[in-house]
């Protein structure tokens, strides 16, 4: 028996409080409320200095933000305890405000009274959003369960201790070592899930939502990361894959109902 296999991506689908943690005026709040400002942290410094040079171990290691930006803010001359207790509190608020968009609730109601695809929640991110992944997942009425690439294999991560019995995955960057871009992610993910599929649904913005328009939302960026995943994706399943391409600025209540009707 075959399933169909529904793609969510995380920061500017699911979550889109996630992409506004980054708009301007929200980043310098919470720039000042976690003390990063008062160590000589704006907004410009945040991304030049603190995000774009540490994104790509961020985003394929078990590092975190929390330990990035410590070290980096370290590397300035700020002493690691000080530098830690900032970054912890800006980490606990980025990852506190970026929670599932109550417009999505119906598809995961709909996904657990028909059970008509297996949800993968896939993203590029830092290690700490697959806990905060895993909790609003357990808002919805959904047990889920990572993927985490650990000494050569894929293995299940039973991220909460929650009793639904609904399932879905949580495919992290952090926790595959790899970008969703690589076939080697889809590889990890096919390993995981250990479900034949016959065919997948994908909904991602493919960065195009996110804050810097010069680095991860460049759209000659944004398009070459929407083609490679997709390839990916048809490489590694050798299946059929329906992609929606979701922005910010559409309704989330009508692209609910354009995958359920996939």
């Amino acid at each position: 028996m075959t399933t169909p296999l529904l793609v969510l991506d995380f920061s500017g689908t699911l979550s889109l409080e996630a992409v506004r943690f980054g708009a301007p005026d929200r980043l310098t709040s919470a720039l000042q409320q976690s003390g990063l400002s008062r160590l000589g942290v704006d907004a410009t410094r945040y991304w030049n200095d603190l995000v774009i040079p540490t994104w790509n171990e961020g985003s394929t290691t078990r590092i975190g933000l929390q330990r990035l930006l410590a070290r980096q803010l370290q590397k300035s001359g700020i002493s690691p305890s000080v530098a830690m207790r900032a970054a912890s509190r800006f980490t606990r608020a980025y990852m506190a405000a970026s929670i599932i968009d109550p417009a999505w609730q119906p598809l995961f109601a709909t996904l657990r009274t028909e059970r008509r695809a297996i949800p993968l929640i896939a993203t590029d991110h830092y290690a700490e959003a697959t806990v905060q992944i895993a909790d609003q997942l357990a808002n919805l009425q959904w047990t889920a369960r990572a993927l985490r690439w650990h000494h050569g294999q894929v293995r299940r991560w039973r991220v909460r201790a929650t009793a639904y019995p609904d399932l879905a995955f949580i495919a992290n960057s952090a926790d595959l070592g790899t970008a969703k871009a690589d076939p080697v992610f889809w590889q990890r993910v096919q390993s995981g899930i250990r479900t034949s599929i016959s065919h997948v649904i994908i909904v991602d913005d493919f960065g195009a939502s996110e804050n810097l328009a010069d680095f991860y939302a460049n759209p000659a960026r944004v398009e070459r990361r929407r083609q490679q995943t997709i390839a990916a994706i048809e490489q590694v399943f050798g299946v059929p894959v329906t992609t929606i391409w979701f922005t910010s600025d559409q309704s989330i209540a009508q692209t609910v109902q354009e995958i359920l009707k996939k």
